[in-house]
Parts: C-alpha cells; structure tokens; sequence
C-alpha cells in the first residue's frame, strides 16, 4: 500500500507487487482489527495495487481504495476488475470528500502509506472528514525509530560517492504519544496504539540496494548514474556493517529493520 510517489517518475508498481509483496501481507492482520462488517463503506487510504481493498470487498463489504500514484491505481484496476479506485492525495480535505464525499465512511484502513505523508495532521482531518460520527480508523504505518539501519546505511553510502548525506527524506515515523495526541486534536477517540518491532527479510535475490531503490528514492534519485553500481555497493557493504545481512534469528538473509506503529481510533 502507497500514497505518496517515491519520486517524480512514481511507482514501480509491478516491481512493488513482485518483490515487495511482504508490505500487503503484513497488513492483514489489520482487517482483523477493523472487523468490517457486510454492507459496511470502507475507505483504503493508499491502497496501492489494490489487494487489501479486493479482500474487502471479498467479504461484502463496499470498498473504495484512493492512492496518489496512477501506476499503482493502474494495475489495482486491472489485477481487481470493478474494484472503486481514484487518484487522490489523501493529505487534500478538499479533494478527498470531494472525490468519495464527507460523512460517508463507515470505517477507514490504511496500510504502509500514512508515513509517506509530511503533513501529518492535514491527513488525519482529512480522515475524520469522511467518516460518520462513530466511524473506525485502523491505521499501521512507520512509527519512531522505523528503517533506522537501512537508512544510516544509505547515508553513509552517499558520503562515500561524494553526496550530503543528510538530504531530508519524505518520511514521517511518529511516536505513539505523538500521534495519539494528534488523533484527539482532530477529533478522534483512540482506543489502541502500540509500536513494535518487526523484523521483515527480503525476498530471496533482494538485497538493501534494492529496497533503497523501491522505498528510498529520496535519498538515491540525485546519484549520477555513472556511480550507481559504486552507490549500490556501498548500500551493502553498510548494510553488512549494521547487521541487516544476517536476520536476528542468526538465519542467512537480508531483512530490513522495520518499526510499526499501528493505531484504532473512533470519530467523535
């Protein structure tokens, strides 16, 4: 699940879909929590390619998926015939109720995407503009401390070719306080939010230069091309350096050093 584009040019979505599957699986613990029932309207705010709203409507609910990134909204179309997408910035209250309508929602999910929005408290009143006084929000997105490692990796590798390293990124990790806080400014009642660690490996083949390319466009889309394989190789031999080649469990294999803040809140 996206929101924001990576980069100017957007989304590798058939890239996403093929080697970084393990985001939408992680999310499905989340329809779980949000316990939608038949008939209920349910809006996936970045839904990507559009899985996690397919298996909504799988179960009779009425899904509506919105995604900033017209490739993955492309393919959400195409792998989920009659699937209800629009290309929507999230982060719009305008846009938003004017694309899916104010008061409408019963519920609203959000897998992986709400840390690609900067404006953060936009997003949230833009969230508890469409849903109906009582209505759910289920949300897991990268909370304090999320791809800590990864990220020093990437950094020191764009010292090594000659970059700032301290180029600023398009995440946003909140604490749990944070955005607790923030929930209640815009309305909400919170009724559960946990950080928690989660060790999350590669595809087998994959390696940190490849997820940097997928998730950290940011800090990678200025390395001249005739320093990329230098810039990858740096990525992981870094990566190597902080432990992200060989998982915690002492098994072989890349992982990433994800931290996951997953919240419900109910709309006053």
């Amino acid at each position: 699940m996206t929101q924001d584009t990576p980069d100017a040019g957007g989304w590798d979505a058939a890239g996403y879909d093929a080697s970084f599957s393990f985001v939408t699986a992680y999310g499905a613990p989340l329809l779980d929590l949000l316990d939608a029932r038949p008939g209920e309207r349910v809006l996936d705010v970045g839904c990507g390619t559009g899985h996690q709203a397919a298996a909504l409507a799988e179960r009779g609910v009425e899904v509506v998926g919105v995604d900033s990134d017209a490739a993955m909204l492309d393919l959400a179309r195409t792998q989920h015939p009659g699937l209800v997408v629009a290309q929507v910035d999230a982060q719009d209250g305008v846009a938003i109720t004017a694309a899916v309508g104010a008061g409408s929602f019963d519920a609203v999910l959000s897998n992986a995407a709400l840390h690609w929005m900067t404006r953060q408290d936009d997003v949230v009143a833009a969230l508890a503009s469409v849903l109906r006084p009582g209505g759910r929000l289920v949300v897991e997105m990268g909370g304090a401390g999320n791809v800590a490692r990864i990220t020093a990796a990437l950094r020191a590798a764009r010292a090594e070719v000659g970059l700032d390293p301290d180029l600023p990124t398009s995440w946003t990790f909140p604490s749990p306080g944070e955005q607790a806080a923030r929930l209640e400014r815009h309305g909400f009642v919170v009724r559960l939010v946990a950080l928690y660690d989660r060790t999350t490996p590669l595809e087998p083949g994959s390696t940190a230069a490849d997820w940097v390319r997928m998730f950290g466009a940011a800090l990678v889309d200025d390395v001249p091309r005739t320093s990329r394989l230098s810039f990858d190789h740096a990525v992981d031999a870094h990566a190597r350096d902080l432990g992200l080649d060989r998982r915690p469990d002492g098994e072989p294999g890349w992982w990433i050093d994800y931290v996951r803040l997953r919240f419900l809140a109910v709309r006053r």
